[in-house]
């Protein structure tokens, strides 16, 4: 079987629920017009979906910090410079 084979061999995969789990999802999607199968299907992949971006998000919000830092501290040690630079043309004066 080829790789592009593959990609249109499809399994079952069987979900046991309560009938009344069944009927809390049946009518979103139905609403959708998606049969269980297609509406599980299309939920697993945004739940998947949303942990990735969750995962990039917490990453760039630790670079944010990691930035912000890092200006702080340039902007401390520009401003020290700054002040000997100065103090050394009063010195001279």
């Amino acid at each position: 079987m080829t790789q592009r084979d593959a990609e249109w061999v499809t399994e079952r995969v069987a979900v046991l629920m309560t009938p009344i789990g069944k009927a809390i999802v049946t009518d979103p999607a139905i609403s959708y017009g998606l049969f269980l199968g297609p509406f599980f299907h299309e939920a697993g992949v945004s739940y998947v979906t949303r942990i990735d971006q969750r995962d990039e998000e917490e990453a760039l919000e630790v670079a944010l910090k990691q930035l912000e830092w890092s200006s702080r501290r340039a902007e401390h040690t520009f401003d020290q410079d700054l002040a000997e630079v100065h103090a050394a043309v009063i010195a001279r004066s």
